[in-house]
């Protein structure tokens, strides 16, 4: 006894140190202490661990576990004999991770009790911590999920709680708060396991079983707490179980219903998909009444959590209900549920109960079709209610700022309705209409207003973030729409004075009557004034439907541009006048908002707005309109030098112009995109000279290209648009040495040239495209680059450029490099490839070890790589040519590529997410031809490829794997038709007393007898053991590795076998062997598709049956003599003791890299 109560109070006292030490030391020390004594045996199939006693543990009071079980037991020994909630924390989240792991050990007796206990527990304990008591909870819902389909006793979760609910309060509030967990946990909880068919049925059976009662029971205590039928003996209680009684029913509405994973309490689209069997209490006359009863007698912030259930309730689909007249009962009862709250405000002076009413309004609505609604009676009336609410609660932008999305998603909702429903009556209409047009005055004085406000208090700017705000003035354009001639002539009610008195301010500073300082505070009011009309505008336009378009509206359309255009043009003389200190960032997005919408509704259309622009500017056709907006676009470009979001925004609408077969057309014809084709370089436009515009300058060149060449005759336009470039070229063709090229303004000059270069070729999808530019610059510009990278390849803002843009060259993307069948260009481009390479790589190889890896070094290589990669899947290279004629530039290439490789350490290599993959790729592409074609190649090359292609295999990221299992599919196919080919040819040899010649890849197998193994267990226990996504990729090298290493994987296999449980083994085996059931192994593409199959069912099979498969111990993977392969003992040595030929390099480093097999 006194030893007993030695180990609780000892085990005590460490969990009070786990959560409160004097130092993270203590914590780390105390833990493993803790998990020494109590073991989750995780990862060892249930056997006792291996781990060595922390220190500080000697002569201390242990608990004898050699079993999951014992673990168990023990846990429930100590949870038993304290009540510290120190101790309790620690044992529940014990039982958890020990559940997590060793579920499928216990037997079912042991799985009954654990959960018996658990529940027997909570009873007897009513005064445990609400957190101890979510722990606890959290603990029974794993158990449950995991044993539902397997234990009968787990099925009772609503008959174990009733007990709770038939005895005290506090066992009520207990009982209440473990359902609330269990629900929340059973179908949708974070450390329970992967959502896979077993767990999902589990939770459709827990749905259609238990959750109805659970539900129904909870209802009718929230009838009694209304009713005040439960007698409370201690304060708090009824607060208490209020709070559970809430917090449950939000959880059962919440559910996953329909199976899909959708928070459905958290999403602001869809219906709730309550089951059939559930209307009786949906129909139920006193239901919605009830809940809007809670609401009203439930202070904050619980109110807020009942009307998030009546957000629920009010989006539950129509077919809940048996018939027409139980559904409109429903409606009408929450039409009735929310007039009152409108007329007796209950609540709204609270900004979460007010928020979650905004949001009931909305998804009524979405769920409710207006003709449900419309039909009720005092429908009129309820909607004016809504009006109003919804016209005072813009003006209150202030108190609820994120309301205004979903009050306007319902007028919205509403008013597109109306479109399809044709049955509301005039009446009903023109009210409609007018409340629209009202809410349209509304919003945009409400926020023209603000401005002054916002500026004085600081406050938030919507006009700061354009993507919420255009979601919301989405919304309202729609809403506008339904009495568009109204609510446009409100709008202009609003705008023209305003545009009138920056017009005024404007003439007074041009005419030198007023001092610009003096106005510059009035001035910034008035111009976020108008950008907010002017971003409101735009989403009046944007809203124009396309299929219903009319005359009339059209019309009003071509009133409101005009408006914009003559801002636009108040705007210009401004910033003539004064310049850069004009400029407004905000109003300048506004416009440039405004002018996509434009674009998007009319620009490619002749009709009637043309009419009012041809009287106020002249316009009088789309083109006219594309030539207004271009020279817009020009002027950006030459004032907004130092802001790098107008200038990106303003290329956006450039390039949004250009987009489509006869926009782009239409745009080549304007008269501003000719000058601007003509003078694209011209210095007037300022943003060339800001580096912080590199990126926009490469948009700006990609438009440009793709403007250019729209034009079916455009060779003479191409080489006039060539010749600014050649202009800055010129000069460089003269630098005859170093120091020349080492100016810094030759620097600026090459970084920008390259870079204008690489985003002018990168949209070129065609071959007359390609080869305009390519007979441009190949060859006479090439020696430029190449001198350039010589002198520069030590400063990577240089060399990158340089790089990219070459790669960007010989980059055959929609087989734009297509030469003629006489033509040499692809075989000099590959040349100039291999010179490239090798002047990079020789300065890279040169860099002593810096702090930035990447920059300085990696990203440069990485490029390299994704060249030499493009090379070799373009497809359009002969490179048996260059082995033909035994041409140096593949062997420099290559010679240079391995030294590049041999360079970067294996942890780099996979440290660095775009290095990696450039090396993927350039390996896979490498492997299926180039690599086998190779003369030798050097045992410390070879081994790096072959450990960098396992890494990759296990690295997470999908391309890298993917790539690193091509890599070694190519290989290993190789050596096995190599292998069948020695063999077949092997009789005919002999007789001709020749010795069979053996490829140095199949010798290289040979002489390293440990990298096959390696490799087929690498891919073998990520099929095994890892849960990933990548199992076809995987399956392909695993069917040819299984193939050559038949022996050891039936070994193997047998190991992994025996580590599982005796229980298990049979299935396991069966499993195993179902991989390779009609596999013929003879490499055909239908045998690997049958293999991939077997691979992806085995995966199924053990998601099915719940197994994680116990991996085999590395002492039992160490290599044995009677590993065996198909490949012959004693093959090629002579290849291996050649170091003399073209790939020798780095020598020094190949006894390290065979270590590491």
């Amino acid at each position: 006894m006194a030893q007993h109560d030695e180990r609780i109070a000892y085990y005590s006292t460490l969990c009070e140190q786990l959560y409160n030490p004097k130092s993270s030391a203590e914590r780390d020390q105390v833990q493993k202490m803790l998990e020494y004594s109590f073991p989750t045996f995780a990862g060892t199939g249930g056997m006792v661990p291996q781990q060595q006693q922390p220190p500080g543990m000697d002569n201390s009071p242990t608990f004898a576990i050699v079993t999951p079980t014992d673990t168990a037991s023990a846990l429930r020994v100590l949870l038993e004999n304290s009540p510290s909630p120190y101790v309790q924390t620690f044992c529940l989240s014990r039982f958890k991770q020990l559940i997590q792991a060793q579920f499928t050990l216990f037997s079912d007796e042991t799985k009954v009790q654990l959960r018996s206990f658990l529940l027997e527990y909570c009873f007897m304990h009513t005064d445990l911590e609400p957190f101890v008591i979510t722990q606890l909870a959290g603990v029974l819902a794993l158990l449950t999920r995991l044993g539902w389909l397997d234990v009968e006793e787990y099925r009772n979760v609503q008959k174990d709680i009733h007990q709770f609910l038939q005895a005290s309060v506090d066992h009520r509030i207990v009982g209440m708060h473990i359902l609330a967990v269990l629900i929340q946990d059973i179908h949708d909880s974070p450390s329970a396991p992967c959502n896979t068919a077993k767990f999902r049925k589990a939770a459709a059976s827990f749905r259609d079983t238990q959750l109805y009662a659970i539900f129904e029971t909870t209802f009718k205590t929230l009838d009694n707490l209304l009713r005040h039928t439960i007698p409370f003996d201690k304060p708090g209680q009824e607060d208490r179980l209020r709070h559970v009684t809430i917090n449950v029913l939000l959880k059962c509405l919440s559910y996953d219903f329909a199976g899909t994973s959708l928070d459905e309490a958290g999403e602001d689209i869809g219906t709730v998909q309550i089951p059939s069997s559930w209307r009786y209490v949906f129909e139920d006359d006193n239901f919605i009444p009830t809940l809007f009863g809670a609401y009203q007698a439930f202070p904050p912030p619980l109110s807020a959590k009942v009307m998030e259930c009546l957000v629920l309730v009010a989006s539950v689909r129509k077919g809940l209900f048996e018939t027409d007249n139980q559904r409109s009962k429903f409606v009408v009862s929450l039409m009735k549920g929310i007039r009152e709250v409108i007329l007796t405000s209950q609540g709204m002076n609270n900004v979460d109960n007010y928020n979650e009413f905004c949001r009931l309004l909305f998804r009524f609505r979405s769920s409710a079709p207006l003709n449900e609604m419309a039909e009720k009676p005092d429908y009129g009336e309820w909607i004016e209610l809504i009006a109003d609410f919804t016209l005072k609660a813009v003006q209150s932008w202030k108190w609820a700022p994120n309301t205004a999305a979903y009050l306007l998603g319902f007028w919205s909702r509403t008013i597109q309705s109306m479109t399809y429903y044709q049955k509301l009556g005039e009446i009903t209409a023109e009210k409609l209409g007018n409340i629209s047009v009202e809410l349209t005055r509304i919003y945009a004085t409400t926020n023209v207003e603000s401005v002054a406000a916002r500026i004085e208090e600081m406050l938030d700017d919507p006009l700061e973030s354009e993507e919420d705000l255009v979601e919301n003035l989405v919304m309202l354009g729609q809403i506008a729409r339904c009495k568009y001639e109204g609510s446009t002539d409100v709008l202009i009610a609003v705008f023209d004075p305003i545009a009138i008195q920056y017009q005024e301010l404007v003439t007074q500073i041009t005419a030198g009557v007023a001092n610009p300082d003096a106005l510059r505070d009035t001035m910034e009011v008035v111009q976020l004034k108008i950008a907010w009309l002017a971003y409101i505008l735009g989403a009046f336009i944007g809203s124009r439907p396309s299929y219903m378009s009319r005359i009339e509206t059209d019309v009003i359309d071509g009133r409101l541009i005009a408006k914009v255009l003559q801002l636009m043009e108040v705007n210009q003389a401004l910033q003539s006048h004064l310049g850069e200190a004009s400029l407004n960032q905000k109003l300048e997005m506004a416009i440039i908002f405004f002018l996509m919408q434009f674009r998007k509704s009319y620009i490619s259309e002749t009709n009637v707005l043309y009419p009012d622009l041809a009287e106020a500017f002249g316009i009088t056709d789309p083109k006219m309109i594309l030539n207004v907006m271009m020279t817009k676009i020009i002027k950006n470009l030459q004032v907004w030098r130092h802001n790098e979001h107008v200038i990106r925004k303003t290329l956006q609408l450039f390039n949004e112009l250009a987009s489509g077969f006869s926009a782009v057309r239409n745009l080549r014809k304007t008269e501003a995109m000719r000058i601007m084709l003509q003078n694209h370089m011209s210095s007037e436009f300022a943003f060339f000279e800001n580096e912080h515009h590199q990126q926009n300058r490469m948009l700006y060149y990609q438009v440009l290209c793709k403007v250019l060449f729209a034009d079916d005759h455009c060779e003479s336009d191409f080489y006039a648009f060539m010749r600014p470039f050649e202009e800055r070229l010129e000069p460089l063709e003269t630098l005859d040495s170093v120091d020349a090229f080492r100016q810094p303004a030759v620097r600026l000059m090459l970084q920008d040239i390259f870079r204008d270069l690489r985003g002018f070729i990168q949209p070129i999808q065609n071959r007359r495209d390609y080869t305009l530019f390519f007979n441009w610059f190949y060859p006479e510009y090439m020696p430029i680059l190449l001198r350039a990278l010589e002198v520069w390849a030590p400063d990577p803002s240089v060399a990158n450029v340089l790089l990219k843009f070459f790669a960007e060259l010989v980059h055959n993307k929609s087989q734009r490099l297509n030469f003629d069948v006489s033509s040499p260009n692809s075989l000099l481009l590959f040349r100039d490839t291999s010179r490239l390479i090798s002047i990079y790589g020789r300065h890279a190889l040169d860099i002593a070890e810096v702090n930035e890896k990447y920059a300085c070094k990696y990203k440069g290589i990485s490029i390299c790589f994704k060249m030499l990669s493009r090379c070799l899947s373009g497809r359009y290279i002969n490179f048996g040519v260059f082995w033909l004629y035994q041409d140096k530039a593949i062997d420099e290439a290559f010679h240079m590529m391995f030294q590049l490789m041999l360079s970067i350490p294996h942890h780099d290599l996979m440290g660095f997410p775009k290095l990696a993959s450039a090396f993927a790729a350039l390996l896979d592409d490498f492997s299926k031809e180039q690599l086998t074609t190779l003369p030798t190649l050097e045992p410390n090359t070879f081994l790096y490829i072959i450990r960098a292609c396992e890494q990759g295999i296990e690295s997470n990221e999908h391309y890298v794997r993917s790539h690193a299992c091509s890599a070694i599919d190519h290989i290993c196919t190789f050596v096995a038709h190599e292998s069948d080919h020695h063999q077949h040819h092997q009789h005919r040899q002999r007789h001709q007393h020749q010795a069979p010649a053996t490829h140095w890849l199949v010798s290289y197998f040979g002489q390293f007898p440990t990298v096959l193994p390696s490799l087929l267990v690498t891919v073998f226990n990520l099929v095994l053991f890892d849960d990933n996504s990548d199992q076809w990729a995987l399956s392909r090298p695993l069917y040819v590795l299984m193939l050559l290493q038949r022996n050891y994987a039936m070994e193997y296999t047998n190991r992994v076998i025996q580590q599982q449980l005796p229980e298990r083994q049979s299935f396991v085996s069966k499993a195993l062997g179902d991989l390779t059931e009609a596999i013929g192994w003879d490499l055909s593409n239908k045998d690997r598709e049958r293999f991939s199959r077997n691979v992806s069912a085995f995966r199924r099979e053990l998601t099915l049956h719940n197994i994680s498969l116990v991996p085999v111990s590395p002492h039992d993977l160490a290599t044995t003599t009677s590993m065996t392969t198909t490949l012959l003992p004693n093959a090629a040595t002579t290849v291996v003791n050649n170091n003399n030929g073209p790939n020798n390099s780095n020598n020094n480093n190949t006894n390290a890299t065979v270590a590491a097999y």
